[in-house]
């Protein structure tokens, strides 16, 4: 009798080399209530004009982009140094897909690591003047995952009222007493500290933006650093929209390396790439890679992410001016917008918010900017509280003079559309 030959382990079996059938798309059936809700939510936010629409780009995000064929000047990314379409990371980018692939497949704990990441936590330790640091996948993941795995019911985390989105997540998960102090308001701070120390026991945790996404401006951070070693608090910047502008961020350039326990940033503003991390002790970056949710239970960054990264690394190294140019266009602009009327206020870094009010207004002034090619897109509560919608212009190093002279132009032809108070 002939033995039956084993099957190879490359050989598919039969159905799996057929064409893929999909089914025919249909609209799932939604219960009721759900389907009321639903509805009653879409036009509760149509009728408030907060509704939302994702746009579709047909080009790279450089200083110009493309949409449905039209040319527009891009006002609104947070690619403050141009970096994200430079040519010295998209071939970084190219060589480490050619070598590790264009996935990480699981978490680095369940399925190990490549060299690159390891490097990478290398650099941006040295960056921030740290001992130690851990990638996340994102600044969302970064910062939730480390609040989180920082505090625990019967601990306080005190918080600015402008802080990102990200950090009032992570501080409601955290399961922590949250207090909310009035923005920049150091004696409200002081004060709740010392309600705390009085009420609670537990471990007390500050936690502020260093430069603050919708306004623009920063934290006081030589305070806050003597608030928090006062009381015994530890303190944590969130550095996202500071790093690459204010050189290496606004801690290591206020001198302030070492004083800040936690630095958190992302790899995805300035940096051209994806990615968030955490920068401090060895003994505070071990502990986020046994607790931090977000980091052990989520997929690594991709190795050409990875390799980006690095490269805008030493792009920042080698052209510290990057940062330099995008505050100077930031405060041209901003001081052309206030001769003409706008209500701007002022950069510390590269965002220049023009506040509008109500958010239809917003939306009329980014309409008519659209339609004469610069995309300002209207930023509308909840980002922002309510009567304080406004456009989030945001200057980047590759943008030109005539960039500028061409949106203040424009600006000028439109200031009708903001009815004065």
């Amino acid at each position: 009798m002939t033995k039956p030959r084993a099957q190879s382990a490359l050989q598919q079996p039969a159905h799996a080399q057929t064409q893929p059938t999909y089914a025919t798309p249909q609209t799932p059936t939604l219960p009721a209530r759900w389907q009321s809700f639903l509805q009653d939510q879409r036009q509760a936010l149509t009728q408030a004009d907060l509704w939302r629409t994702i746009e579709t780009l047909d080009s790279a995000p450089g200083p110009t982009v493309t949409i449905a064929g039209q040319a527009l000047i891009l006002l609104c990314s947070n690619n403050y140094l141009g970096l994200a379409t430079d040519p010295r990371l998209v071939s970084a980018a190219q060589d480490a897909a050619s070598r590790y692939g264009v996935g990480s497949g699981a978490s680095r704990l369940l399925s190990g690591s490549t060299p690159l990441h390891g490097q990478l936590e290398q650099r941006l330790a040295q960056l921030k003047g740290s001992e130690d640091c851990l990638l996340f996948s994102s600044g969302y993941l970064a910062n939730v995952g480390t609040i989180a795995a920082l505090l625990q019911p019967g601990d306080t985390v005190l918080s600015d009222r402008l802080n990102h989105a990200s950090i009032i997540d992570g501080c409601r998960l955290s399961g922590a007493t949250v207090t909310v102090f009035p923005h920049g308001d150091l004696a409200a701070a002081e004060q709740a500290l010392q309600r705390t120390y009085t009420d609670r026991p537990g471990k007390v945790l500050i936690v502020t933006d260093s430069v603050f996404s919708m306004d623009g401006d920063v934290a006081k951070l030589p305070e806050l650093v003597a608030l928090s070693a006062r009381y015994e608090a530890l303190l944590m910047v969130d550095e996202a929209h500071a790093t690459g502008v204010l050189g290496h961020g606004l801690v290591p350039s206020l001198g302030l390396s070492g004083q800040v326990p936690v630095v958190m940033g992302t790899c995805s503003k300035a940096l051209g790439s994806l990615g968030g991390f955490v920068a401090g002790s060895r003994l505070l970056c071990d502990h986020l890679r046994q607790r931090a949710r977000t980091f052990f239970f989520d997929t690594a960054l991709p190795p050409p992410v990875v390799a980006a990264t690095l490269a805008a690394l030493d792009v920042l190294d080698a052209e510290p001016d990057r940062g330099l140019r995008a505050q100077a266009l930031a405060h041209r602009l901003y001081h052309g917008l206030t001769e003409l009327g706008f209500a701007a206020l002022p950069p510390s870094a590269a965002i220049v918010p023009v506040m509008c009010g109500p958010a239809e207004q917003a939306l009329a002034l980014a309409a008519a900017l659209r339609r004469d090619g610069i995309l300002a897109m209207a930023v509308r509560p909840p980002t922002v509280p309510p009567g304080t919608a406004r456009l989030r212009l945001c200057t980047m190093a590759t943008h030109t003079d005539a960039h500028i002279d061409y949106i203040l132009d424009r600006f000028a032809r439109h200031r009708g559309l903001l009815r004065r108070p």
